[in-house]
């Protein structure tokens, strides 16, 4: 293996071998870059260590699952590459996108994170920059009753729906498609792993705009990704700790006297969620 390389690639995986395997097919048609693949498995039960063992991958088994963010940051530890780019197993990269990542970084040396256009399936933009959350997106994010209700639209937890062509300054982006220089990563420890998973993207955006470094997203780059195809199994066990972050995000950011009035409005929220989930199932 060379000792370095332009850019490593890191892959959390739980159970999701059929969007892996296409994922990585994607990655293997890239060109003009040098890149490396880590994937770290955790704990799959479909046959996913089978096929990362036959692949041309780094792949690496903690035998339990530790979480998005633990494992994302175990990986980093092993890359050799001047950059990491934290991708979802369940997407597909358009041509290109890994010279058009480096391209960028190389034209804004100083950039904090950054990341791709993401796309649905049929080429519709799948929404993801948007405006760090405050306490009122409680009731309009991805996870509460009232967007699963179809109540909420996106933008009113401050996502932001017009990308325009260019490379586009934003407070926050999504651990999806995630591009960012190693030596960075490192210097904020990665992603907390207080968060198990949801919320350790949006958190390592704030403690980078606190240091007053940049966040961008790359309208040119596109990623298709098949969105919850992977959390979207466990619907139970997402949305418990969708809740779990959204409150440790706020306890870490926003501590004050209203924390539990901030707890009580989480496992209200939960609750519902719950009944959601259990009701369509049974619909």
């Amino acid at each position: 293996m060379a000792n370095n390389c332009d850019i490593s690639i890191i892959i959390v995986s739980y159970n999701s071998l059929d969007p892996l395997k296409d994922c990585l097919k994607s990655i293997a048609s890239q060109t003009g870059v040098s890149f490396e693949i880590i994937v770290i498995d955790n704990d799959s039960k479909d046959g996913t260590p089978e096929l990362l063992k036959s692949q041309n991958v780094n792949a690496l088994f903690p035998m339990r699952n530790i979480g998005f963010g633990a494992a994302a940051n175990l990986a980093s530890k092993q890359a050799i590459g001047k950059y990491l780019f934290i991708l979802n197993p369940d997407t597909i990269l358009t041509p290109g996108c890994l010279a058009s990542f480096l391209e960028f970084a190389k034209s804004h040396p100083d950039f904090g994170l950054a990341s791709a256009h993401l796309i649905y399936e049929n080429g519709n933009t799948q929404i993801s920059a948007r405006n760090l959350p405050m306490r009122r997106d409680l009731l309009f994010g991805r996870g509460s009753p009232l967007y699963r209700l179809g109540l909420a639209r996106e933008k009113d937890a401050g996502y932001l729906s017009s990308l325009g062509d260019s490379p586009l300054r934003v407070p926050a982006i999504s651990a999806t498609a995630l591009f960012v220089r190693s030596d960075l990563f490192r210097e904020f420890g990665g992603f907390d792993e207080r968060f198990f998973m949801y919320m350790e993207d949006l958190d390592l955006c704030k403690r980078v705009s606190d240091r007053d470094l940049t966040v961008w997203i790359l309208p040119q780059v596109k990623v298709v990704h098949s969105w919850r195809k992977s959390s979207g199994t466990r619907p139970y066990f997402s949305a418990w700790h969708h809740h779990l972050s959204v409150y440790k995000y706020f306890q870490k950011h926003y501590s004050s006297p209203y924390n539990i009035g901030l707890a009580v409005a989480l496992v209200i929220g939960m609750a519902l969620t719950f009944g959601l989930i259990l009701f369509r199932k049974k619909g």
